[in-house]
C-alpha cells in the first residue's frame, strides 16, 4: 500500500484547530518553538489515530481510507507521538478521538470570545505562613478560571517569604499597607500595562488578616472571583477549582453569645475550625458582646462550593448591618477568624469603608494564649 501524502489545507487545518499545541490530554506543548533552546520552527508531528496502514499502530482495514482524513489525525510533539505508538493499548483509538476533540472543542471556546468578554487579571497573593510558602502554578490557575482566562500573562503578583506574622501590630499595618494597599490602589488606577482592570481572579495563601486586608482593598466595584485551595483532590491540576457537589452542606449558624453594653463587639468566624472560649479568653469582658458565624461541623474540607461562599458573604453582611444598628457607628468590632482563605479575603471585600465601624483582624498565637488584635481593617 502506497502511503499517501498529507494535503498541506489539512495539515493548515490541523495547525488551526489544534492552535498549535500538542493534543496529547495534558501535555499542550507548543509545537512552534523549542522548549529547551526557544528556537523557532515546526516542531510538530502528525499522528495518525487509526494507523496510516493495517501493520502500523492501531491499523485497521479502514487505514488506506483514512490515511489523509482529518478527523484521523493529531497534531502531537515528537515525544507524545512516540509515547501513543509504542503503548498501543494504553491509547486506543477511542481515547485518542477523544482527547482530539475534546483539545479542539477547547480552543473553539476560548477563541470565540469577544476580545474582553470572559477574561480576568489573575492576582496570585502569596504570604509565609510561619516557615511554610504554598506555591501555586499557572496549570491550577487556568484549570480553576476556565472558561475564563488571563488577561495578560503578568498579571498582579503580591508575593513575601519573610514575613513575621509574630511581629507587632505596627509591623502588621506597616506591611499591609505598603505592599498590599500601594500596590492595589495604583494597580487599579493606573491598569497593567495602562490597560484598566476589569476583572479579579484571585488566588490567596497568607496569614488570615492579611487576606482580609487584600479583600478590603480590592472592595466590591470590581466584580471578582475568589477562588479557594480544596485537599484530598485525585486531580491535582483542580486543587484550586470549585467542586460540584450539590449535596454539600450549605446554611450557616449565627449567634448572639453575649450582649453587652461597651463599644467591643467579638465576631467569631468558626467555619475551617471550632473557637473554644479559651482561644479568646484574654479579649473578654463583661460589657463586650460575642457573634458567631459556624456551621453545624466546623472543617478544613467544609467549603467546597462557590455557592457556600456567596450565602456565607450575604450572612455576613447581614450580621455586620445588625452590629452596627444595635451598637452603633462608634463601637469597635474584632473578627477572630478561622476561615477557609476563600472567605477571609470576601470578608474584606464586603466591608463599606464609610458605613462600617471600626473593624480589627486578629491573629491566633498558641504560644501567646490566644487571639490577638494585630490589624486594622477598617
Amino acid at each position: 500500500m502506497v502511503r499517501k501524502s498529507i494535503p498541506e489545507a489539512v495539515k493548515l487545518q490541523l495547525w488551526v484547530k489544534s492552535a498549535g499545541r500538542c493534543e496529547f490530554k495534558g501535555c499542550n506543548t507548543p509545537v512552534w518553538y523549542n522548549g529547551l533552546t526557544l528556537s523557532e520552527g515546526n516542531f510538530a508531528e502528525v499522528a495518525h489515530i487509526i494507523g496510516s496502514s493495517e501493520t502500523g499502530p492501531r491499523g485497521t482495514d479502514q487505514s488506506e481510507d483514512l490515511q489523509i482524513d482529518f478527523s484521523n489525525l493529531m497534531l502531537l510533539c515528537q515525544r507524545c507521538h512516540i509515547e501513543i505508538d509504542r503503548h498501543q493499548r494504553k491509547y486506543p483509538t477511542e481515547l485518542l478521538r477523544r482527547w482530539k476533540q475534546e483539545h479542539e472543542d477547547r480552543i473553539e471556546i476560548q477563541t470565540s470570545y469577544p476580545e474582553d468578554i470572559h477574561k480576568s487579571t489573575v492576582l496570585l497573593f502569596s504570604v509565609n505562613i510561619g516557615d511554610r510558602i504554598v506555591p501555586i502554578n499557572t496549570e491550577v490557575i487556568r484549570n480553576a478560571m476556565f472558561p475564563k482566562f488571563p488577561t495578560d500573562l503578568k498579571g498582579i503578583k503580591i508575593e513575601e517569604s519573610h514575613f513575621d506574622r509574630l511581629g507587632t501590630p505596627e509591623q502588621w499595618q506597616t506591611f499591609a499597607d505598603n505592599k498590599i494597599k500601594r500596590r492595589i490602589l495604583r494597580d487599579l488606577e493606573e491598569g497593567i500595562d495602562d490597560v484598566k482592570i476589569k476583572h479579579f481572579s484571585i488566588f490567596g495563601i497568607s496569614p488570615m488578616p492579611l487576606l482580609m486586608y487584600l479583600g478590603k482593598c480590592i472592595g466590591d466595584t470590581v466584580p471578582a472571583d475568589i477562588y479557594q485551595s480544596h485537599r484530598n483532590i485525585e486531580d491535582t491540576s483542580k486543587t484550586w477549582s470549585w467542586q460540584e457537589d450539590s449535596s454539600v452542606e450549605l446554611p450557616y449558624l449565627v449567634s448572639c453569645e453575649q450582649d453587652g453594653k461597651g463599644e467591643v463587639v467579638l465576631l467569631k468566624l468558626a467555619i475551617s475550625d471550632t473557637i473554644e472560649y479559651d482561644k479568646y479568653e484574654n479579649l473578654v469582658s463583661d460589657n463586650c458582646s460575642i457573634y458567631q458565624i459556624t456551621v453545624s461541623e466546623a472543617s478544613p474540607h467544609f467549603l467546597k462550593l462557590k455557592r457556600q461562599l456567596e450565602i456565607f458573604s450575604y450572612e455576613y453582611r447581614k450580621l455586620l448591618n445588625q452590629i452596627q444598628a444595635k451598637h452603633g457607628k462608634n463601637c469597635k468590632i474584632l473578627i477572630l477568624p478561622a476561615v477557609p482563605v476563600s472567605i477571609a479575603v470576601e470578608c474584606g471585600r464586603v466591608i463599606l469603608p464609610t458605613k462600617d465601624p471600626e473593624i480589627y483582624a486578629c491573629e491566633y498565637y498558641r504560644e501567646k494564649g490566644g487571639f490577638q488584635r494585630v490589624l486594622k481593617i477598617n
